[in-house]
């Protein structure tokens, strides 16, 4: 019996060792659940996209280390699938609202989406491993944002929720949001854009409009102009911080006169532009000399 020892051992721990992959989302959904592991949905056209071909190749026909589920959601041209299969990977097309093939949508245990990947990836040879290593920047994104929470960590919860939304893990990033924002001014602006226009959304703005935080105060005023395509905000921020905003200012300024050009106020946005450039950094001097440059022949003086 000894001597059939190691072909065991090697039997199991090929087995242990071999990836988790189907194309049944709900006995992925298990094996995450079960594994405590993040599952990839791979939607491809297995026979008439070369990228997908390649994807496939990659992370389906080469060794991916059982880190992760791996579910195949294919939309082949020459279908065999069965109907099960068929209606179940339209239905995860729709949901997850997949328009480009390949792409990987990568899920935590819950479900809830991670990150969402084209292919191939500029400057990305290993696909595989750095699919993985998106689900371990996760795992580990989570513990720092319970460590955060539990240390009340403000710098550091900011952190965190800009890399999960980077990321594109959009639970985990309200999560952070609506935990950290009461304490921080730049969460607290997060938290504006996702209700504007609510009355929760009114109450919060009355906060920041409040405060003197600069940064704040120039984003806020940039984000109304975008929203009500009107120059008041900006009128406003001029108003109350001018010149003495320094490195702030000439951003105002610069929007300010785009917008007045559009509107035919060729005078004011001469102005506005030659404000800009004095306050500017010296690298953004040259392009807003030749917005000014172009404004001149035109008739300005």
């Amino acid at each position: 019996m000894k001597r059939f020892i190691p072909l065991i051992f090697l039997l199991v721990n090929t087995a242990f060792a071999s990836p988790h992959v189907t194309e049944d989302f709900f006995k992925g959904k298990d094996l995450s659940e079960g594994h405590h592991l993040p599952m990839a949905l791979v939607f491809t056209g297995s026979d008439w996209s070369e990228s997908s071909k390649e994807l496939i190749a990659e992370v389906f026909e080469e060794n991916l280390s059982s880190e992760i589920v791996l579910v195949k959601v294919d939309f082949p041209e020459l279908n065999t699938q069965s109907k099960e299969i068929l209606s179940q990977n339209h239905e995860l097309k729709e949901k997850f609202h997949v328009e480009t093939f390949p792409m990987v949508i990568l899920l935590d245990e819950e479900q809830n989406e991670i990150t969402r990947l084209g292919y191939p990836i500029q400057g990305v040879s290993d696909f595989g491993h750095y699919l993985k290593e998106m689900g371990r920047r996760y795992f580990l994104l989570q513990k720092r944002f319970e460590e955060a929470k539990r240390k009340k960590n403000k710098g550091e919860l900011k952190v965190c929720f800009i890399e999960a939304k980077e990321m594109g893990a959009t639970t985990l990033s309200e999560a952070i949001l609506n935990f950290g924002f009461k304490d921080s001014p730049e969460l607290m602006l997060e938290k504006y854009i996702t209700i504007m226009g609510t009355e929760e959304g009114k109450e919060l703005r009355k906060t920041l409009m409040a405060m003197e935080n600069k940064e704040i105060q120039t984003r806020l005023a940039l984000l109304e102009f975008q929203e009500s395509e009107s120059s008041e905000p900006l009128e406003h921020y001029i108003a109350k911080f001018g010149e003495a905003s320094g490195d702030h200012c000439w951003k105002i300024h610069m929007v300010l006169s785009e917008y007045l050009m559009e509107q035919e106020k060729k005078e004011e946005a001469l102005e506005h532009a030659q404000v800009s450039y004095r306050h500017a950094p010296p690298e953004e001097r040259e392009t807003i000399s030749g917005l000014i440059s172009k404004m001149l022949p035109l008739g300005y003086p």
